[in-house]
């Protein structure tokens, strides 16, 4: 029961907003490193597939925009610190993706 608790205890629940939500979503990240570029990622996934999960059954024109507004949305859900970790490691991942050529 602890781990339950635990495990549920740090979540993002976006909220309905108009035409962009159809429901409620929780997105966990409490068991995250948000600041590494391998929890962040696990972040934007579990965002990715909530906002797809959300913001089904549109256009696609109005799908992107939602989906696009969901992850907004959810970043700015993050607590302070979180926000500012999840900062850190995406930045982390973008510059490790970055090729270097010597010559």
């Amino acid at each position: 029961m602890k781990s339950l608790i635990a495990s549920t205890a740090a979540v993002v629940t976006l909220l309905t907003a108009g035409a962009a939500f159809a429901q409620d979503r929780a997105i966990a990240f409490g068991d995250l490193d948000l600041a590494s570029p391998e929890g962040a990622a696990r972040f934007d996934r579990r965002v990715e597939r909530a906002a797809r999960a959300a913001c089904g059954g549109r256009s696609p024109l109005t799908t992107a925009a939602c989906i696009s507004r969901f992850r907004d949305a959810a970043e700015e859900l993050l607590p302070a610190v979180r926000r500012d970790e999840y900062a850190r490691g995406r930045a982390s991942r973008e510059l490790a993706m970055i090729p270097v050529h010597y010559g």
